[in-house]
């Protein structure tokens, strides 16, 4: 690739949502040669640490404190500074290729609008659904399936966050070309070892962020913990405000919000690290279906069992049956939740073998296996317009 790629996207790191972890993973696998990052500059996060050989990360906008309403409408202001600056860093770096990231309406805006002004091919990489999220009388419905069906048609192929999605799409949308480019990781896959027994009380570890897609599980795992007297670590960037309303904080649970670097450091002091994936909520049903949590593949290479609580349709838990990596909770019901717990407290072999599995499962996730991916779609398009 002498021409590098542009990769647009609202999260970046050192964000520590799911989608900026995702875009920094795949951008290691890349030099600064080959690859320019642009993002929004988060608000207050705490550092990871960036070599100077992997690509540059340019804030393109700031961000807004999670904490104060108006980020929508500060994000829509910021539209216009957006997009000049996008076209500035295509024409800047001489970029051949374009890969614009969802979930961000405006970035996506953004980086249509930015492939039309500079003509620059674009590439679509959906961590979620779309159209699918809007309620279907509405404006914003009719609104986001003009730019989606915009952006499919533009697109030279669109790329989507798991098997899950591409089903979905596959039916849904017959014609596009669609395939997944997963998550993945960086670290340096660590060796079996059988997990330590759970302690008296037993702890557990929660990471990652605390939304729509994960809320209405995430009580009924804390509730059972809270019922055996466990004690809880959550390592996450939501708000500990929204964390409060949610009644899951106490004199047993610990919170913080520490840099990407430390998360896996912070799983592996747990006995039994936490899975929880929505029932219900304000997202839609497809999204429910489809998603598969980032903090998925920082799971599986804890070293320590899996307990997981999804919906017996959803995508994650197939996955998790199919590998058989994780102990899985797909009723909504505390019991069953603390009668898992208890499985995991007593069987020995059981949480060694999860813990293997998981590892094994875990070997489809590597970044450098996805950036190959990356790398032969991305050929493959210029082996089409040469022939």
């Amino acid at each position: 690739m002498s021409a590098p790629i542009f990769l647009l996207s609202w999260k970046v790191p050192p964000d520590t949502s799911g989608s900026a972890i995702i875009v920094g993973n795949l951008a290691k696998q890349f030099s600064a040669h080959e690859m320019v990052v642009a993002g929004e500059r988060p608000y207050r996060r705490p550092a990871v640490a960036w070599k100077d050989e992997w690509p540059a990360i340019t804030y393109v906008t700031t961000g807004w404190p999670d904490t104060k309403r108006g980020a929508r409408w500060w994000r829509r202001f910021q539209l216009p500074v957006l997009i000049l600056r996008s076209c500035w860093i295509v024409k800047r770096h001489r970029c051949g290729k374009m890969i614009v990231v969802f979930p961000s309406e405006e970035f996506l805006v953004a980086g249509y609008a930015t492939s039309l002004l500079t003509g620059i091919p674009m590439f679509v990489y959906l961590h979620n659904t779309y159209v699918e999220q809007c309620r279907p009388d509405g404006v914003h419905h009719r609104v986001a399936s003009w730019l989606q069906s915009r952006i499919f048609a533009r697109a030279r192929h669109t790329f989507v966050m798991s098997k899950g999605m591409v089903e979905l799409y596959r039916e849904r949308y017959p014609h596009l070309r669609c395939s997944p480019l997963v998550h993945s990781f960086n670290e340096d896959m660590p060796e079996f070892l059988p997990p330590p027994p759970p302690g008296v009380p037993p702890h557990f570890v929660l990471c990652g962020n605390v939304n729509d897609s994960c809320a209405d599980a995430t009580v009924r795992v804390c509730a059972a913990i809270s019922q055996i007297q466990g004690t809880l670590s959550i390592i996450s960037g939501t708000p500990k405000c929204h964390l409060e309303r949610l009644g899951i904080l106490n004199d047993r649970v610990r919170y913080k919000t520490v840099s990407r670097d430390l998360v896996l450091n912070h799983l592996r002091e747990g006995d039994i690290v936490l899975l929880p994936h929505g029932f219900t909520g304000g997202l839609s049903a497809e999204e429910y279906l489809t998603i598969f949590p980032t903090k998925t593949i920082e799971l599986l290479i804890s070293g320590r069992p899996i307990l997981a609580h999804a919906p017996a349709s959803s995508y994650l838990a197939r996955f998790l049956r199919k590998h058989q990596c994780a102990l899985v909770v797909e009723v909504p019901q505390v019991e069953a939740i603390l009668a898992a717990i208890e499985r995991l407290r007593n069987d020995a072999d059981l949480r060694s073998r999860l813990v293997r599995n998981a590892l094994q499962a875990a070997e489809s996730f590597r970044a450098s296996r996805v950036a190959s991916t990356l790398r032969f779609c991305l050929d493959e398009h210029d082996t089409q317009l040469v022939s």
